[in-house]
């Protein structure tokens, strides 16, 4: 309350300050055997829309300020005060963004994520908005198809930028993303012989930690299969892909089970010596 209310305080110092933990942070502090990545996403989300019920108010109060202010100077800068005001404003997008359990809140949050984009001066605040559509259901689909067509036919075939659409597909807080990711494998711009390419959609799926870790598995056993294909086309990437594989150990029993089923079963065929080193020390 008091660093929402501080008019002093450094817009980069508040936006930190209003950051929660990641995911990855608070499960460093979890025992080995005892991460759950699906109730750590769940814990921490529900605490960040709390925060964002309780001061909704003084929420929307900063963006609407900020936003008004940015928007009186048509001139990108790139001084400590601007880039400031632009990361607290994306973090308040954030929390603001979060409110959407009703259809009328899916579609409050989908309108506002929609006018950031449209207002962004530059990559930075397109893509907080494009992450927050990237997660959007129910009656915030559409805004979220639009957004990631839009950001595409933008792209003009970037190589950087399509990465970027690529990874915040991957990173979409969706119960059905490990369809999507599945899908644009089968997309014209992807291809497993482009290692940039292959980070920002699959090494980006193994960061989103709770689809990953479905406890069915599902997420394990795509990763295996993708790890069996790319090596035989760049053993590097897939060495270093594999490593996400093996900290089982991090996890409980059922997760470390069925990591361990597909570091077995990539054991069994014929891989390179990068990929083969990485399964080895995944199954002592």
């Amino acid at each position: 309350e008091r660093t929402l209310a501080s008019e002093d305080m450094d817009p980069s110092i508040k936006a930190y300050a209003l950051t929660l933990p990641s995911e990855s942070t608070l499960a460093e502090e979890i025992a080995d055997g005892e991460v759950d990545p699906v109730a750590l996403r769940d814990a921490r989300g529900a605490v960040r829309i709390a925060i964002a019920r309780k001061f909704q108010k003084e929420l929307q109060t900063i963006y609407d300020s900020l936003t008004k202010e940015m928007s009186a100077d048509e001139e990108f800068k790139v001084d400590a005060e601007s880039v400031g005001q632009r990361r607290l404003r994306n973090t308040v997008l954030g929390y603001l963004t979060c409110i959407k359990e009703t259809g009328d809140e899916q579609k409050a949050a989908a309108d506002l994520a929609t006018a950031h984009y449209d207002s962004a001066t530059g990559m930075t605040d397109k893509m907080a908005a494009l992450g927050a559509l990237a997660s959007m259901d129910g009656e915030g689909a559409d805004a979220r198809d639009a957004a990631l067509q839009r950001f595409y036919d933008e792209a003009e075939g970037d190589a950087l930028v399509l990465n970027k659409w690529f990874s915040v597909q991957a990173l979409a807080n969706l119960p059905d993303v490990l369809d999507r990711v599945k899908a644009l494998i089968e997309h014209p711009d992807f291809t497993l012989s482009n290692p940039n390419r292959c980070r920002s959609l699959i090494s980006a799926f193994t960061m989103n930690a709770a689809p990953f870790h479905a406890e069915n598995g599902e997420g394990y056993e795509f990763i295996g299969k993708m790890l069996a294909e790319l090596d035989a086309l760049n053993p590097q990437i897939s060495s270093r892909m594999g490593s996400s594989l093996i900290q089982w150990r991090r996890f409980g029993d059922n997760r470390a089970t069925l990591m361990k089923a597909e570091l077995q079963k990539l054991s069994e065929m014929k891989l390179s010596d990068d990929l083969f080193e990485i399964v080895q020390r995944g199954l002592k």
